[in-house]
């Protein structure tokens, strides 16, 4: 069994800006470590893809660690975690952000909920007004029926807040949802943008030295949308983008690669264009243990850091 183990931010508590993040503090990251250090063998992606294909077995408590989003404190506090103790990560960098300075939505939501603590309820009448507002413009369900639909709590979010996340990065369609996010935005966090996301994100140059030191990169969309909610094409486009961008830092697309999907979101077509490609394993969100002799490669679970000890 393969604990493959996910993580977000990995940020510096007592020197950030934005203290509302949720987030594993630098400390609380290298305690993990050292839990992860003394209890299971952390492995690389090639050991992963060497017991996928047979040719030696993984350790007994083999733990994979990765990283999705590609945040400048991977690059900073991270990355030379890793380093100095030997160990590799795999990150999954979204090409947006990265190689063009646009911030995420889910960025956005994530930074909008922390800048406005305990305030749910007000965030929530200005998504809903500026649903009724839009109306006219898009073909919009009633706002029970959202709400219906969405707000249920998740496993770390309450209703209310995953209601939130849901209308602003899947439920309404992609303009509507894109300015909506950017307006709230813009009112509680900051409207320079560029900025915030320049601040926010590594770089394809620190990507490219990060790999050059041994670290693993992989695929994780253009613009890290619901990857099982657009069509086709689209999903070429993002898988595309995502495959130039490893081309270009030096991780390998030729003979394998690998993905994780935005929010864990995949379907069937998905995984026939990442078949047709080449694609070697695909990562989602559920929490589970991964038993390589029995999961399809494209489809294996990951811990979030909060389901290890801290």
């Amino acid at each position: 069994m393969l604990t493959v183990v996910m993580y977000h931010y990995v940020r510096d508590f007592s020197r950030t800006r934005h203290p509302g993040i949720r987030g594993l503090d630098l400390a609380g990251f290298r305690r993990q470590l050292d839990h992860l250090q003394a209890h299971y063998t952390v492995v690389t992606v090639a050991d992963v893809l060497a017991a996928r294909r047979g040719e030696r077995p993984l350790p007994a408590t083999a733990a994979l660690l990765t990283f999705d989003d590609a945040y400048a404190e991977h690059y900073a506090l991270v990355f030379p975690e890793l380093h100095a103790r030997g160990l590799q990560g795999v990150f999954f960098a979204p090409v947006d952000p990265v190689c063009h300075g646009r911030l995420l939505d889910v960025n956005r939501v994530h930074f909008v909920l922390a800048a406005a603590p305990g305030r749910v309820d007000e965030l929530v009448g200005l998504v809903e007004a500026a649903v009724e507002d839009a109306r006219g413009d898009f073909d919009l369900e009633p706002l029970d029926t959202y709400r219906a639909t969405w707000a249920h709590p998740s496993r770390f979010d309450d209703a209310w807040t995953i209601y939130i996340k849901r209308m602003l990065q899947t439920a309404l369609p992609e303009t509507l949802r894109n300015r909506i996010a950017g307006q709230l935005f813009a009112r509680f966090v900051s409207a320079d943008e560029a900025t915030f996301a320049a601040e926010l994100y590594m770089s394809e140059a620190q990507a490219r030295l990060m790999r050059d030191c041994g670290m693993a990169f992989g695929a994780h969309g253009a613009s890290h949308c619901w990857l099982n909610q657009v069509p086709r094409d689209r999903q070429e486009q993002e898988i595309d983008a995502s495959l130039a961008f490893l081309k270009r830092i030096g991780a390998p697309v030729e003979d394998h690669w690998l993905i994780a999907y935005p929010y864990g979101g995949w379907n069937e077509g998905l995984l026939d264009v990442l078949r047709a490609r080449g694609c070697s394993l695909g990562f989602t969100v559920e929490p589970a243990l991964a038993d390589l002799a029995t999961r399809d490669p494209l489809l294996l679970p990951r811990l979030d850091t909060n389901d290890l000890p801290q």
